[in-house]
């Protein structure tokens, strides 16, 4: 069955700087994946880490910000994710002037990022990539190549086991006022459907949730969906299905 949540129901929890909230947890019933919303000022930054089984992708939807990995920075704008492998030492930093918001996607969760075990200002150690290794993280838009039409969707897809992130499966899909889009592939795990921008309507399993900026639907694997913009905008969507 389907779960729901709006942003300012995501429980609120702390790492380095900026403010997060964790919307899909396995708290909240995400058993293969989690969603996390954060905020981030200027100059404001997120520790380095690492996760030793789970990938991660962090979504950038608003300003800037810089992956960093010891005294490597590279940016990440707008529009743009960022895939992390396991293993890889990460952090990020608002080194532009305005404020930054991001959304990022674990697969498998990693529970230690919410009980403050990956936090260097509590664990007392930050990580640092080794010296002589080369960087696995990739940077790439949302975007990326040609839209699929699906129904009356326009779908991208970003990131997938073939592109190289085994872990995930990562689309973007828009949709114009009163268009509508019904899942179109099974298989994979949980599913996660983000909004960031309009007023979705999400149907399934007898169950139906309308959810703006920042609101998510977990779905169980196998079931089906369907996704209507009931808005006057443009409906934009950021879908992360985990891997079977």
């Amino acid at each position: 069955m389907a779960r729901f949540i709006n942003l300012e129901d995501g429980a609120v929890f702390h790492m380095g700087q900026g403010f997060s909230r964790q919307l899909i947890s396995p708290e909240a019933g995400g058993g293969n994946i989690t969603l996390n919303y954060s905020v981030f000022q200027d100059g404001q930054e997120f520790p380095q880490h690492f996760h030793e089984v789970s990938a991660d992708i962090f979504i950038v939807l608003e300003g800037s910000v810089s992956v960093r990995q010891g005294e490597r920075y590279t940016p990440t704008r707008q529009g743009e994710f960022t895939y992390i492998p396991p293993g890889e030492v990460h952090g990020t930093v608002n080194d532009i002037p305005g404020e930054a918001t991001l959304i990022s996607f674990q697969s498998p969760p990693d529970p230690a990022l919410y009980s403050g075990d990956r936090d260097p200002a509590q664990t007392g150690v930050t990580p640092q990539p080794q010296s002589d290794r080369l960087s696995k993280v990739r940077i790439a838009s949302l975007r990326r190549g040609d839209p699929e039409i699906v129904d009356e969707a326009r779908k991208w897809n970003a990131a997938d086991p073939d592109w190289g992130a085994a872990e995930m499966t990562l689309s973007y899909l828009e949709l114009d006022p009163g268009a509508e889009m019904q899942r179109e592939a099974f298989g994979g795990g949980e599913t996660v459907v983000f909004v960031w921008g309009g007023t979705a309507q999400v149907a399934c399993s007898g169950a139906k949730g309308t959810l703006r900026h920042g609101g998510a639907a977990l779905l169980a694997p196998e079931e089906g969906y369907a996704i209507r913009n009931v808005g006057s905008e443009e409906l934009k969507i950021i879908r992360c299905q985990a891997s079977a």
